[in-house]
């Protein structure tokens, strides 16, 4: 290590102070400094008196330069012996010139040598020692570098919130994942068993009323069979002989008075099983909501696919058809006059004419959509306008801070919290278009207009999560 210091103050002594390079034919001032003829010459250049120099900034009055033999070959010397030895490996050369990287240039942000430095290429360029330049960017990556840390600490701590409320959440779906299929699966035995009771119940009072029927019948029959006879007894008397018919006639007649049977009362057959099915409450709410559903919307379920024709080439529809998501990237699909090439959106298959029409659309997380109708004629190419005197009737929200109905001007829509599914309800002939809460079925808004020519279901987001259109039963 001495060794090599030792070395680098030689280099260092026989080195000119102006051009940090050898010295090439040194030349000596007033004031005893060294430097290049070349290196003085020039720096004392458009100069008549007074000429300082650049070591010790001593003036004097006249260009006094004697050369220094002794100093050149000193030089020569350094020069010869570094050519001899062993450079360090670490040592890093000039590709060019082959010289030790001894300045870095700012503007380039490169390490250059001593020649670099004078070359056209950096002759302008603010450059300082490496040194220098390595002291001033480790303070500056230092400054750079608590922030960063900072910021690092603060998103692992955030990931890792994040990470607990996903195993929260899965936590918190599993319980009530367990409670849905227990409650049901509860639902479903009480229902068996109430359905069972039912029918048990039903074959009792059956056989009840058959075992009524069947007293009554024997009944009857012996009635029948009394009756019978005494015809028969009756008819026989009459026609006995004067005395043989008055022997006896007081008590055949006494006989007949007495023979009276009461009117059959008929058997019921009504089933009066003296119970009622014992719903849970829970049972009866459930279908009462149900009901009411179905009279609001689910009778004008439509099943609604996306239409691949019509989309955006970035976004990704699933093979159902039935999501859309945004790509990174654009697809590889032709550019035909339906697809819209300005504005990621799709278009479903279906078209309306008349009547009602109701989907609903899952949006999840999803932070950016647009959801409605739009005419089956609205333009598709550049820069389109989603408003009703362009043809499109449609609700947005924008990065999940801000929900609109795109009216002119737009309506703000003051939503306490967004909606995780989005349910649509087109009535043609009214000129209606309703936007719903599909969870709790909270209106959000309608569209009033007069309608003419196809309207098609209308999608856009630039979200990589994706879209969904339920799956809905189709009642009508």
């Amino acid at each position: 290590m001495a060794a090599a210091n030792a070395a680098e103050s030689l280099r260092d002594e026989a080195s000119c102070s102006i051009c940090l390079d050898y010295f090439k034919d040194p030349v000596m001032t007033d004031c005893g400094h060294n430097f290049c003829r070349s290196c003085i010459t020039q720096s004392w250049e458009g100069r008549d008196t007074d000429f300082p120099c650049p070591q010790c900034r001593e003036t004097s009055q006249q260009r006094n330069l004697r050369s220094n033999r002794q100093l050149a070959n000193m030089t020569e010397m350094v020069k010869n012996l570094s050519q001899c030895s062993v450079r360090p490996k670490e040592e890093n050369l000039c590709e060019e010139h082959e010289e030790k990287l001894k300045l870095f240039c700012e503007e380039d942000q490169k390490m250059i040598c001593i020649i670099c430095r004078e070359s056209r290429d950096h002759r302008s360029h603010t450059v300082i020692p490496i040194k220098e330049a390595v002291q001033e960017y480790k303070e500056k990556l230092k400054m750079h570098l608590e922030p960063l840390k900072k910021d690092l600490e603060d998103l692992l701590k955030f990931t890792s919130t994040e990470e607990k409320k996903a195993e929260e959440l899965k936590s918190e779906t599993q319980i009530k994942r367990q409670k849905v299929e227990s409650e049901f699966e509860e639902l479903q035995q009480f229902l068996n068993k109430e359905k069972q009771i039912l029918l048990s119940r039903l074959e009792e009072e059956e056989k009840k009323i058959l075992q009524r029927i069947r007293e009554h019948e024997t009944q009857l029959e012996e009635q029948s069979s009394s009756l019978m006879q005494l015809i028969s007894e009756i008819e026989e008397k009459s026609q006995q002989p004067a005395t043989e018919l008055l022997k006896d006639v007081k008590d055949a007649l006494s006989r007949c008075q007495k023979m009276k049977f009461p009117v059959p009362e008929a058997v019921s057959t009504d089933l009066k099983m003296g119970f009622q099915l014992r719903y849970p409450q829970q049972l009866k709410k459930w279908i009462r909501k149900f009901g009411d559903w179905w009279m609001e919307f689910g009778r004008y379920t439509v099943n609604v696919t996306l239409d691949p024709e019509t989309a955006y080439p970035n976004l990704v529809l699933s093979e159902d058809g039935k999501s859309v998501r945004s790509g990174n990237t654009g697809q590889n699909v032709p550019d035909t006059p339906q697809r819209f090439d300005d504005y990621f959106c799709v278009l479903g298959r279906e078209g309306f004419t008349s009547g009602r029409h109701y989907w609903e659309v899952e949006v999840g997380d999803v932070s950016y959509w647009t959801l409605g109708v739009c005419k089956d004629s609205v333009r598709r190419k550049g820069g389109i306008t989603l408003s009703p005197g362009e043809g499109f009737w449609t609700v947005k929200l924008w990065y999940r801070q801000i929900c609109r109905a795109l009216t002119s001007p737009w309506t703000q829509l003051p939503l306490s919290e967004f909606p995780r599914a989005v349910g649509i309800l087109l009535d043609y002939e009214a000129g209606k278009v309703s936007f719903y809460d599909a969870e709790n079925k909270s209106h959000l808004f309608t569209f009033t207009d007069t309608f003419t020519g196809k309207l098609r279901p209308f999608f856009g987001t630039n979200s990589e999560f994706p879209l969904r259109i339920r799956q809905l039963p189709a009642w009508n």
